[in-house]
C-alpha cells in the first residue's frame, strides 16, 4: 500500500530560462521595391533643359538689343542657329520631362502593389 502523505521528489520543470524557438530565416528574401528616383531625376533634367532652352532662345534678342538694333535681315541669319538649337533642346527636354511623368506614376503604382502585398492588405482594383 502506498502511503499517501509520503514525500515525492518535485517533477522536473521547464528549463530556465525558457526556452523560446529559434526564429527561422525567411525562405526568400523580401522584394525589392523599384525607386522612383531616377524618374524624378529625369524630370528634374527635363526642366532644366527647358529653361536652358528658354535661355538660349533669348540670348540672340539681348544681344541684338545691346547692340542697338541695326541690320534685322543678317540677324536673323545669326540668330536661326540659337533657335534651331532651342528648339531641339526644347523638345527634347519636353520629351524627357514627360517621359519621367509617366515613369514615375507607373513606378509608384507598382511600389504601392508591392506594398500592399506585403501587409496583407487587398485593394481592388
Amino acid at each position: 500500500m502506498v502511503d499517501q502523505n509520503a514525500w515525492t521528489p518535485p517533477q522536473a520543470g521547464p528549463p530556465y530560462p525558457p526556452q523560446f524557438p529559434m526564429p527561422q530565416p525567411p525562405s526568400s528574401p523580401p522584394p525589392r521595391v523599384p525607386s522612383v528616383v531616377p524618374w524624378i531625376l529625369l524630370m528634374v533634367a527635363g526642366v532644366l533643359g527647358m529653361l536652358l532652352a528658354l535661355g538660349i532662345i533669348m540670348i540672340p534678342g539681348v544681344l541684338f538689343l545691346l547692340g542697338g538694333g541695326g541690320n534685322v535681315d543678317a540677324f536673323d541669319d545669326f540668330a536661326s542657329g540659337f533657335i534651331l538649337t532651342s528648339h531641339i533642346l526644347g523638345f527634347a527636354s519636353l520629351a524627357a520631362l514627360i517621359l519621367g511623368i509617366v515613369l514615375t506614376v507607373i513606378t509608384a503604382r507598382k511600389r504601392r502593389r508591392i506594398r500592399d502585398a506585403a501587409m496583407g492588405w487587398h485593394r481592388p482594383r
